[in-house]
C-alpha cells in the first residue's frame, strides 16, 4: 500500500483531505478507500456553508468537491476554497464525464469519481502547477496499479 504524504516540520504526515459530496454513500465509499490507502480524511460533508468553515478550521491539504452539470453549489464551494488564505488543492469530481463541464472547470483539477485514489491525489499535489487558471486541462491522473 502506498501512502500519500506531504512535507511537515517533522518529516512527513499523511495527506489531509476533506470530501464534499451530497451523496452519503459516495462520501462513505471515498472516505473508506482513501483511508485504506493512508490518506487522513479529516471530514466528509454535504455541500453547504459548513464546507468552507471546515476548511478554515481543519486546514486540509486537499478538498475533493463533487460537482454536477446542473448544480452550482460545488463550483461555488470550489471558488470559496480557492479564495482562502493558503488555499488547499481543490479537486473536482463527478460521475459525469469532464467533457460535460467545458470551461466551467475554470482551471481546477478534475478526477472522475471512479479514479479517485491516493495515487491520483499524490500526482496532483506534487505537480508544480496545481491546476491554476493557466492550465485548464491537467489531463487524467495515472490509473490505479
Amino acid at each position: 500500500m502506498r501512502t500519500s504524504t506531504v512535507s511537515s516540520a517533522d518529516g512527513t504526515r499523511p495527506t489531509r483531505v476533506i470530501i464534499i459530496d451530497n451523496h452519503e454513500i459516495s462520501r462513505a465509499a471515498c472516505k473508506a478507500l482513501l483511508r485504506a490507502e493512508g490518506i487522513d480524511v479529516t471530514a466528509d460533508l454535504r455541500a453547504s456553508d459548513q464546507a468552507l468553515t471546515a476548511a478554515r478550521t481543519l486546514r486540509p491539504d486537499v478538498v475533493i468537491v463533487d460537482v454536477t452539470p446542473a448544480a452550482e453549489a460545488g463550483f461555488g464551494i470550489a471558488d470559496g476554497l480557492r479564495a482562502l488564505p493558503a488555499p488547499p488543492t481543490v479537486i473536482l469530481t463527478s460521475s459525469t464525464e469532464r467533457t460535460q463541464f467545458g470551461a466551467r472547470l475554470n482551471g481546477l483539477w478534475f478526477v472522475a469519481k471512479a479514479d479517485i485514489c491516493a495515487a491520483a491525489i499524490a500526482q496532483l499535489t506534487t505537480t508544480p502547477d496545481k491546476g491554476g487558471p493557466e492550465s485548464p486541462d491537467p489531463g487524467p491522473p495515472a490509473k490505479r496499479p
